[in-house]
């Protein structure tokens, strides 16, 4: 049980990147704010998380721990989005289709 938090996070996170995706969707430029704001949301269920459910966090003795752990799994995130795009768009990008959205 003491790992559940951060694949939590990092899920949340990551379908809330999504979403900003789809909601600036003609407005690239805000892309560049992406992992900035997902680290921050990802400090704050870090934070939330901790003071619902201490047990929850890992190794987490206080809120800054919580906070660290929270910022880390947000910031995964945008790591975890780019693995999958590499791994599942790399033949578009092969094929002259490039698309770069984050």
């Amino acid at each position: 049980m003491t790992f559940t938090s951060v694949p939590i996070i990092i899920v949340c996170c990551y379908v809330l990147g999504e979403i900003i995706k789809m909601i600036f969707k003609n407005k690239k430029q805000f892309y560049r704010a992406i992992p900035v704001v997902l680290s921050a949301v990802g400090g704050v269920l870090g934070i939330v998380i901790f003071i619902t459910n201490p047990e929850m966090i890992y190794e987490a003795a206080n809120v800054w721990a919580a906070l660290g752990i929270g910022i880390v799994s947000g910031a995964s995130a945008t790591g975890a989005n780019q693995i999958i795009k590499q791994i599942f768009f790399k033949s578009d990008k092969e094929n002259g289709n490039d698309d770069s959205d984050t």
